[in-house]
């Protein structure tokens, strides 16, 4: 059976074709699939780019929650560059409302491959400070997404083997929130990797 996602996605990719792309008549059935996207853990880049430069065409549109959620999946393709080009898709006025700032934050830690920051925050473990005023929303904000976190691991994964030749065990661990022995031979399976006797 074919989730919501796949049902949503064949009637848009019909609809936003050629002159139709932009068609403020879409924005209801865009929503409901980026709704979609973020529950059944599917991404279409082409539906989420086309929202926002709908929203930017027709302002009396915006939905905060959708963008909020497109900001949100457009993290889990990283280092694809379809949080940056989300980011520009959006008014100045819209992207420093605060739910949006929250993401934004957690786009830079992960841009940035802070990935012991971004655990901490993931996990609830990061204490109140400047960079963060409320840690709770940010995990309030990635429960949204299902699969975000196994995402986030993907693209640590693929950081790891762009920068390491060879990395101590715990620190793989760490940089990959604390995954299981069986997470971990799946990943160094999938990415190529080999384990060491000494860890």
């Amino acid at each position: 059976k074919m989730g919501q996602f796949e049902t949503l996605k064949a009637l848009l990719d019909e609809n936003i074709q050629g002159v139709n792309r932009y068609n403020p008549e879409n924005v209801v059935d865009l929503q409901r699939c980026v709704a979609a996207m973020a529950s059944e853990n599917k991404y279409d880049r082409d539906i989420a780019l086309t929202t926002l430069k709908l929203y930017q065409l027709n302002p009396d549109k915006y939905d905060e929650n959708t963008v909020r959620l497109i900001l949100l999946k457009s993290l889990t393709v990283l280092p694809g560059s379809d949080f940056a080009l989300a980011k520009y898709l959006i008014d100045a006025a819209h992207i420093s409302a605060p739910e949006l700032r929250h993401v934004l934050s957690i786009g830079s830690v992960l841009e940035s491959c802070d990935f012991p920051t971004f655990w901490k925050l993931a996990k609830g473990e990061y204490q109140p400070d400047d960079k963060f005023k409320q840690p709770a929303e940010i995990v309030k904000l990635i429960k949204q997404i299902s699969g975000f976190e196994e995402d986030v691991r993907i693209y640590a994964c693929r950081v790891i083997s762009a920068t390491f030749q060879n990395i101590e065990r715990t620190q793989l661990v760490r940089l990959l929130g604390g995954a299981t022995d069986q997470q971990v031979a799946t990943y160094a399976n999938r990415f190529g990797w080999e384990s060491k006797e000494n860890g």
